[in-house]
């Protein structure tokens, strides 16, 4: 899990924060109720997020807020039908349409909520637009897209690619990662993928290596 406010460099003494991370801890509660798969998806989300922002540098305050993003990018889905969250096939046009408002909704709930968590639901809203302006709910391109955002969105991908699903099994590492790099400069922002694949082999290239041949650096 992502540091808490209190630890990040220049966040100490800040009510809000506190008030926001506890918040948003209480939204992910309520979200893994509901549906512990989104919970645990989230979590991952947000450490891998967390880790991108760190090889692409961002400062504190954006760290802060990709972190809190990547913890509540899927909270909308609290107000979504649960027969539709947990349906075991791909979704009809109709249920997809219901589906696509979980960004919208999970805005407006933290704007509801308040204080930092108010600024981070923008995040939230776009954090399923895609970079080349084909995403939702608003069709922003490119740099239109908040930073933190295209991060949640690529880091958002990765994670449902290597986790089974209902409908989908899980891919290979090197598999997630070469999709993340077909789509990139069209769905996810290059510099994103980049840094995406910077954490991944960080994490698996040395236990890949004393477990298989030289030369073999995921499964």
């Amino acid at each position: 899990m992502g540091a808490h406010p209190s630890t990040v460099p220049g966040l100490h003494g800040h009510s809000e924060l506190s008030s926001g991370y506890q918040g948003a801890e209480l939204l992910r509660e309520v979200l893994d109720v509901v549906d512990p798969y989104t919970g645990v998806h989230s979590r991952a989300v947000m450490d891998l997020s967390v880790a991108v922002t760190e090889v692409m540098e961002l400062d504190a305050a954006r760290r802060r807020d990709v972190e809190y993003a990547a913890m509540l990018h899927d909270v909308g889905k609290i107000r979504v039908p649960t027969q539709i969250i947990n349906k075991p096939d791909r979704l009809d046009e109709a249920e997809w349409e219901l589906m696509r408002r979980h960004t919208i909704d999970g805005e407006t709930l933290l704007e509801e909520l308040g204080g930092a968590l108010a600024v981070v639901g923008r995040f939230v809203r776009s954090s399923h637009e895609r970079y080349d302006g084909h995403g939702y709910p608003d069709g922003l391109a490119g740099e239109q897209i908040p930073i933190e955002s295209r991060i949640v969105c690529a880091c958002d991908a990765y994670n449902a690619m290597i986790t089974d699903r209902p409908y989908c099994a899980a891919r290979r590492t090197a598999a997630a990662l070469q999709e993340l790099h077909r789509c990139s400069g069209s769905q996810f922002d290059p510099s994103v993928v980049e840094a995406i694949e910077a954490v991944v082999q960080r994490r698996f290239e040395p236990r890949s290596r004393a477990a298989e041949p030289a030369g073999v650096a995921f499964k």
